[in-house]
């Protein structure tokens, strides 16, 4: 084996275990955790998590009466950019872990 052949192979990250995986996810879980976020679902090399709270339309349409309709602009407001939003968390084969965001 040649020197670059022998580097090449050096520098190639090993594969890591299912149980590997499922601890570097459930690292980055916790953290995540820590932040804010909620476990919606989880399995061995991915998870979905939640932050936010979801919106209260009937304490918003209650608040729409007494204000006489003026109240629809900020539930406008809390629908467009308020709520719950979620994001997937993933462990690939190398135990490289990612979030990427998945909207509301």
């Amino acid at each position: 084996m040649t020197s670059d052949q022998s580097n090449i192979s050096q520098a190639s990250p090993n594969r890591k275990t299912m149980e590997e995986r499922a601890e570097a996810l459930g690292r980055l879980v916790a953290t995540q955790v820590a932040r804010g976020r909620r476990v919606e679902s989880q399995t061995n090399v991915n998870a979905v998590l939640v932050r936010g709270k979801p919106v209260n339309h009937i304490l918003h349409l209650l608040l729409c009466v007494p204000t006489v309709g003026f109240w629809v602009l900020i539930w406008i407001g809390l629908v467009a950019f308020g709520g719950e939003r979620r994001e997937m968390v993933t462990v690939d084969e190398w135990g490289n872990t990612a979030v990427s965001d998945l909207g509301r």
